[in-house]
């Protein structure tokens, strides 16, 4: 019982050093079906962009694997400006995160806790013959990995990368299973429109990398909002 409480009263494990914004002005958005934020010169912009949407980046997980909390987190868009301090911006890929959990602990009041849970998914698993990867060239500029339609340039790139892209494609919870580790430089091309005709994106996953989806029941850590509250306009 008393783990479970310090859980409820610290969820985010903030301290005093935990990057903060410098300023940030949060107000509700004009509802319409435009949905963006961005990163440039040292400022976080959104648009009618929701709470589920920071949560995702800033636990990096799935909107459904977030669960509880009020209706209004999931569908409530808020424009924000927040400027990034500046020992923080040249690594937004690294600080953005803890960022954005300052921010939500401290503006919307977010509160949450960990639980384990299951869902149906897919395991990433190398297939039969091997899988057919290049560790990377250069692990000196960590990673990216560019994706123009159905068309991917990876470098330096994790099998747990693969695995985070292939859960927003597929909509379901995709573990890595591969047990590979390290970064790789790959080239990944696939169809969505069966009149294409390049292959699926389960067929190139086998062909092209040498890895497969194998469906199964995943276990996966869910973020339970067990508060949230609207910010004051300022």
């Amino acid at each position: 019982m008393i783990m479970r409480a310090a859980l409820f009263l610290f969820p985010v494990l903030l301290t005093a050093q935990t990057p903060q914004f410098e300023v940030a002005s949060i107000r509700v958005s004009e509802q319409d079906n435009n949905r963006q934020s961005n990163t440039t010169k040292g400022l976080f912009r959104t648009h009618n962009v929701t709470v589920k949407s920071l949560i995702t980046r800033a636990y990096d997980v799935r909107e459904e694997e977030i669960v509880g909390g009020p209706d209004w987190v999931g569908s409530l868009g808020f424009d924000i400006n927040a400027k990034i301090p500046a020992e923080y911006a040249e690594d937004t890929r690294t600080t953005m995160p803890l960022l954005l959990k300052r921010l939500l602990a401290d503006r919307f009041g977010l509160v949450i806790h960990r639980e384990p849970r299951e869902a149906s998914g897919f395991f990433l698993v190398t297939a039969k013959k091997g899988p057919k990867l290049t560790p990377a060239t250069d692990t000196t500029h960590g990673a990216s990995t560019n994706t123009h339609n159905t068309h991917m340039v990876a470098k330096n790139t994790t099998m747990e990368d693969l695995a985070r892209f292939l859960s927003r494609s597929e909509e379901k919870i995709v573990a890595d299973k591969t047990g590979l580790t390290g970064g790789f430089d790959f080239e990944l091309d696939w169809a969505e429109n069966p009149t294409d005709d390049r292959p699926s994106l389960f067929t190139a996953l086998q062909e092209q990398l040498g890895l497969r989806l194998e469906s199964n029941k995943v276990p996966y850590s869910a973020v339970v909002i067990d508060q949230a509250k609207k910010p004051n306009a300022n």
